[in-house]
This record gives C-alpha cells, sequence and structure tokens, in this order.
C-alpha cells in the first residue's frame, strides 16, 4: 500500500510541468512592454488624482479650521501663498493656541496651481481665510480658491450656503 501511494505521489509530480527560466523571462518581458504601452494613457488619470486630492485636502483644512476656531475660541487664519504654492492653518495673529497645536503648513503637488480674484489678493500675493470662534467666516472671506493642473483641468473650494463653511466643486459646474 505504502508502494502505491509514493508511485501516486512521484506520478502527480512529473505530470506537473514546471516554467524554465527562458519561459519567465517572455512572461516577464510581455508584461513589461505592456506596462511601457499602458503607462502614457494613464499619465493623465495619475495627474487628476493629484488635483482631486489637493482639493480635497484644501477643503478638509477648511473644515478643520472651522472646527478649531470653535473649540479653541480662537480665530484661526487659512492662510494661501498663490505664488509658492505655499497654504496653511494659523492662529489670527496676536492670539496663542496651546502648545501641543502648531500652525500647519502644505505645498501643493507639482503642477497644480491656485487661482483666486486679484481683489482678493493681499499685497504680498497671498489671501487669507479668517474663521471666528462662532464657526462663521469674516465678512470679506474669500469666496472660492480654484485648484488648476497642467492640463487646465480645475476644481474650485467654494463657500457654501450663508458663509459657513466651504464645499468642493468642479469648475464646468459653476459656469452654467
Amino acid at each position: 500500500m505504502r508502494m502505491r501511494r509514493q508511485a501516486h505521489l512521484e506520478g502527480s509530480r512529473s505530470d506537473g510541468r514546471a516554467m524554465t527560466l527562458i519561459e519567465l523571462i517572455m512572461v516577464l518581458a510581455l508584461l513589461a512592454a505592456v506596462v511601457a504601452l499602458a503607462a502614457p494613457s494613464l499619465a493623465p488619470f495619475f495627474r487628476g488624482r493629484a488635483l482631486q486630492e489637493e482639493a480635497r485636502r484644501l477643503l478638509a483644512l477648511t473644515r478643520y479650521a472651522r472646527s478649531e476656531a470653535v473649540s479653541s475660541c480662537v480665530p484661526m487664519e487659512l492662510w494661501i501663498e498663490t505664488q509658492s504654492g505655499l497654504y496653511g492653518l494659523r492662529p489670527q495673529a496676536g492670539y496663542d493656541l496651546p502648545s501641543e497645536k502648531k500652525p500647519i503648513e502644505f505645498t501643493l503637488h507639482d503642477g497644480l496651481r491656485f487661482e483666486v480674484n486679484a481683489a482678493d489678493l493681499n499685497k504680498d500675493g497671498s489671501v487669507t481665510i479668517r474663521f471666528q470662534p462662532d464657526g462663521t467666516i469674516d465678512d470679506g472671506g474669500l469666496e472660492r480658491v480654484i485648484l488648476r493642473d497642467s492640463d487646465d483641468a480645475a476644481m474650485e473650494v467654494a463657500q457654501a450656503g450663508l458663509g459657513r463653511g466651504y464645499e468642493l466643486r468642479d469648475v464646468e459646474e459653476t459656469a452654467r
């Protein structure tokens, strides 16, 4: 009985054929060629993802700024430097946050840029959105910020109704 079982196992091993090294190299070469052909068509997808990711991060920062202003009773400023692509959150000048809470700063992904109305720019080329401790946006607060990529695709972060927060919109949607 033991001989039969062993013969059966040996027979099943020899029936299955393993890949040779040459076959494995050919499969990998074919896979590399397919990826090389597909990569250029995937590039716009990844650029679009960077635009969406950055717009969502800016939107999340506006929500965090409002929440932080309310919870700490300190006016918070979301600042954007349009030329350098830097943006962040800090307490309004003259106010302090607890030591464990530090100002936040982000840099735009490569190939993205901010667009704002020229009338909203400060003298240094930056814009500021001030969130008050009662949860409102300061009068004259920035109505919208457009994020645009190198292919001119764009998304905007715009004030929602009654000036209580911001929402994400496609730029084509706002043109209607």
